[in-house]
């Protein structure tokens, strides 16, 4: 699928893990010729690799990609915050690749598309859990992925109540992909009007301006980040 990308360039050309784990056999071709390969040989690569993750009661099998090892080859210092305006950032461009984990079909839909409406090819790595092709609440209208919409790098608390009293909230939750619909469920069950859920679609590049605009929305709120996976693993570092 590696060479497929490179020698066919405007093809959509995905490559799905059956389990998360199945991306252990494919360490050697990641970090040779994926992670570096535009470094090294100046080819681009618009690959997408489709790696379920998520803890789901299933076994270790089910349960992790090791996003924590895309994350950590992922070119972006973590200290510098780069130009972010519309018109000066080059997030993307000067990335070796992409790290997603989506929470809404439409999303889904619009970072593939955009894989190949671009004028330039970078690898894509989808992290996403399989009970999500079955929950409810994950679900999405064909207006969101009609004229005018766009893959989306970050989502703000959708709560409308909640929403319109930023200066009540108390805390100021991050997280990233399945667990949001938990937080949510937890956040009803306990009648917790104090906290916001904000969900990070994208994890490299990282939205920093998305997530500063989330910081001075709350300005009376502590930050956290919530995560399945334990500290040294997942998107926490």
């Amino acid at each position: 699928e590696t060479g497929y990308s490179l020698e066919n360039p405007n093809t959509l050309v995905l490559w799905e893990a059956q389990f998360g784990d199945f991306v252990n056999g494919a360490q050697i071709m990641i970090d040779q010729f994926i992670s570096a390969g535009e470094d090294k040989w100046m080819r681009q690569s618009g690959l997408t690799m489709l790696l379920p993750h998520g803890y789901m009661g299933q076994g270790a099998e089910h349960s992790s990609c090791r996003v924590e090892r895309f994350l950590q080859q992922v070119n972006e210092d973590p200290d510098v915050i780069p130009p972010m305006a519309e018109d000066a950032r080059m997030q993307v461009q000067l990335a070796n690749w992409q790290v997603v984990n989506c929470t809404t079909p439409a999303n889904y839909y619009h970072v593939l598309r955009r894989q190949i409406h671009r004028q330039f090819r970078k690898p894509l790595i989808v992290v996403a859990p399989k009970n999500l092709l079955r929950d409810k609440r994950c679900t999405s209208t064909l207006e969101e992925m009609g004229e005018g919409t766009r893959f989306t790098r970050l989502f703000g608390e959708v709560d409308p109540e909640i929403a319109a009293k930023p200066d009540a909230i108390k805390r100021l939750i991050f997280c990233s992909g399945k667990i949001y619909y938990d937080l949510v469920e937890d956040r009803t069950r306990r009648e917790d009007a104090d906290c916001a859920i904000v969900r990070v679609e994208q994890l490299a590049p990282f939205p920093w301006d998305k997530v500063r605009e989330q910081l001075e929305l709350y300005p009376n709120a502590v930050p956290v980040w919530a995560q399945e996976e334990p500290k040294n693993m997942g998107a926490w570092s």
